[in-house]
């Protein structure tokens, strides 16, 4: 510790960093902290009514002058003088700040927002989509109150709106983002412990139990043969046709298929590597320069597909290029097609995406054949449809891909749904005729 006499602002500007930190003693319990890499801080050391010692860091120097140091250092010793700790008041003046900048409920749930997404590294899009919801639903009725000033029948009077209008997942998932940001005041202060009733079993939200859902799927294996018959007769776009042929031999992803590019494809050795940018992961996963690609094997059958749409779509872009000319919301054409151009495809030859089959139902269709009827391993068929392991750090040290199990999987699959498909038709009378939804 070194003290200097006189010191002037113009002095502190000219000490140089040594190896180890330093503290310059400017009088009155206020020091100048010099660090090893030149940072400067202005700092007050004092003694606690306790005997402890402790001190209050009063902001980087120079942006807080020498005389700004000392006005600050002058109102510490007044509180220590009427017996208060100054870091407990700056701590009390840091949230009231806080709870003067955040005075609506609706600036509150901003915050949690830009604090969720940051935390739990949401893509943009769900970050847009949990942000929007909660502009709809919540801040029209309660966002210009304090958040202390809202009363719980209030909430329950927003949750029940959304639920009678009959979208009662939109009503509970709203519940959820409500209870997170009540949380998040108590976090910040803005709110005590006790003020907090969405805590879990504090206050009465109940709503009706939601019904899941799942993603249509066929599993019967005469319905799935007159299935492959119908996208094989299917009269629409020819590059709508291939993507469609393509679903039920690959099982992946319909995002993975609408961004499926031809430098990704390997036809020779009948692979294509997924990047992780197309698949299902974290935002931050997916722009991870070390994120490993899902490797998918093709079948024979696929890349007989590609090799002829290759001609008029390829040899670079887009596999399944957008002929669309409609622009987007933000005034560009979309090269690939729509994230809807698939189940489109789907009701047009008939069939109810709520009901027979989506686009995402061909992966729960292949899950549930290639066991039951095929008799392939669980662990093969994960790995395909890229789920992550449920076991405890299963993916931290388990980086077996079974490609080549793979390769035989898809195959053998493919086969199955060919010969499916070249089955006899049932009729459309008596025992074996084959009863689905179809859309008048």
């Amino acid at each position: 510790m070194s003290k200097i006499q006189n010191q002037s602002h113009e002095r502190l500007l000219t000490l140089s960093p040594q190896d180890k930190e330093y503290l310059v003693d400017c009088g009155e319990g206020l020091f100048l902290r010099v660090r090893p890499s030149g940072g400067k801080s202005w700092v007050r050391r004092y003694t606690k009514l306790d005997g402890k010692r402790s001190q209050l860091g009063l902001g980087t120097f120079p942006k807080v002058t020498l005389h700004q140091a000392r006005d600050e250092n002058i109102k510490a010793s007044l509180l220590i003088e009427c017996g208060k700790d100054p870091k407990v008041r700056h701590i009390e003046e840091r949230v009231a700040q806080l709870k003067a900048s955040l005075d609506t409920f609706e600036k509150v749930g901003r915050e949690w927002h830009r604090h969720a997404t940051l935390t739990h590294e949401w893509s943009p899009s769900y970050s847009a989509k949990i942000l929007r919801m909660l502009e709809l639903h919540a801040f029209p009725t309660l966002g210009k109150y304090p958040i202390a000033l809202v009363h719980q029948s209030e909430v329950a009077d927003v949750l029940s709106k959304v639920a009678m209008s009959g979208t009662r997942e939109t009503a509970v998932r709203l519940r959820e983002k409500l209870q997170l940001i009540w949380a998040r005041a108590v976090t910040l202060g803005i709110l005590a412990v006790g003020q907090n009733f969405m805590a879990k079993g504090v206050a009465d939200f109940k709503l009706p139990r939601p019904r899941q859902r799942n993603f249509a799927a066929l599993k019967d294996p005469v319905k799935v043969g007159q299935l492959m018959r119908d996208i094989e007769g299917y009269g629409g776009n020819y590059i709508t046709r291939c993507a469609m042929q393509i679903m039920p031999y690959l099982f992946q992803r319909p995002g993975q298929i609408r961004f499926m590019e031809w430098d990704q494809i390997d036809l020779g050795s009948a692979i294509w590597t997924c990047p992780p940018t197309i698949m299902k992961r974290l935002h931050a996963d997916k722009h991870d320069e070390y994120a490993e690609p899902h490797i998918v094997p093709m079948p024979l059958q696929v890349v007989d597909i590609l090799r002829e749409l290759r001609q008029l779509t390829g040899p670079s872009g887009p596999v399944f290029k957008s002929m669309s000319r409609r622009k987007r919301k933000d005034g560009t054409y979309s090269k690939f097609i729509s994230d809807n151009t698939i189940n489109a495809a789907i009701r047009t030859m008939g069939y109810c995406t709520r009901r027979d089959i989506t686009g995402h139902g061909f992966r729960a269709m292949a899950r549930t054949m290639l066991r039951e009827r095929l008799g392939w391993d669980k662990e093969e068929i994960e790995r395909h449809l890229d789920h992550v392991s449920d076991e405890e750090l299963g993916d931290t040290y388990d980086r077996t891909e079974f490609v080549e199990q793979r390769r035989k999987m898809v195959q053998t699959w493919a086969d199955y749904l060919d010969s499916l498909r070249d089955g006899p038709a049932p009729s459309s009378t008596g025992d074996n005729a084959v009863k689905l939804n179809r859309v008048a």
